[in-house]
């Protein structure tokens, strides 16, 4: 058995903290808010921020939540210990609700900063109606017998309207990808994300035989 550490479990916080953060940052680059009123949300576009300073924002704040944690548990007399006759249940359970309390306030800054959505523009579409004028030329063209000659002799221009909308087809390689993930409950999402992560990274820890231990202050043997 090896000596408890108290560097140890802050090191483990602060990962579980920066990769949940890291996982945000993800979602905020691939997924978009769902519509308050219900609508699909057709021609919108969305303008999402750029990988940096967002991703070093959402980063540094699990690093630094995940280090806060973690110097008020290590004060308790918390410990990670590598011994295989312990439990592993105390050591799940506290990175699932560092998990959860991450992913918490994930969804608290995606109800303030989502992807903010835009009307969508395009130089290749015509949306008002408009007229076409089609000049038609004279029935003696067509092998009919004309009744007058002001008729035979002069071109009948004739106007439609519509309101039909041309767009272009564009290629299969240019149209651009409709798949976007859309968060419709931020406080479900963001929790349960963080969850798996920090299950995942407790079970990575268990398969190592990392246990959670308390200590007296006074023991000489916890670092």
């Amino acid at each position: 058995m090896d000596r408890p550490s108290g560097k140890a479990l802050v090191a483990v916080l602060a990962a579980v903290g920066a990769a949940v953060g890291a996982s945000a940052a993800v979602v905020w680059h691939v997924a978009v808010a769902g519509p308050s009123d219900g609508a699909p949300g057709i021609g919108v576009q969305y303008i999402r921020p750029s990988w940096f300073p967002v991703t070093f924002y959402l980063v540094g704040a699990g690093l630094a939540i995940g280090l806060v944690a973690a110097s008020f548990l290590v004060d308790t007399g918390l410990r990670l210990v590598q011994d295989r006759q312990r439990s592993r249940i105390d050591l799940f359970a506290l990175l699932v609700v560092i998990g959860a309390t991450l992913g918490a306030g994930s969804a608290l800054a995606w109800t303030h900063w989502p992807p903010q959505p835009t009307e969508a523009a395009s130089n290749w579409s015509w949306e008002h109606p408009f007229s076409i004028e089609i000049n038609s030329p004279p029935a003696a063209d067509f092998g009919w017998t004309s009744i007058g000659s002001s008729v035979s002799d002069t071109y009948v221009a004739e106007t439609y309207e519509t309101d039909a909308v041309f767009v272009p087809y564009l290629g299969d390689e240019e149209v651009p990808s409709t798949f976007t993930p859309t968060i419709g409950n931020p406080w479900l999402v963001f929790p349960v994300g963080g969850v798996f992560v920090a299950a995942l990274a407790a079970l990575t820890l268990s398969l190592r035989d990392f246990r959670l231990t308390v200590v007296s202050r006074s023991d000489p043997d916890a670092v």
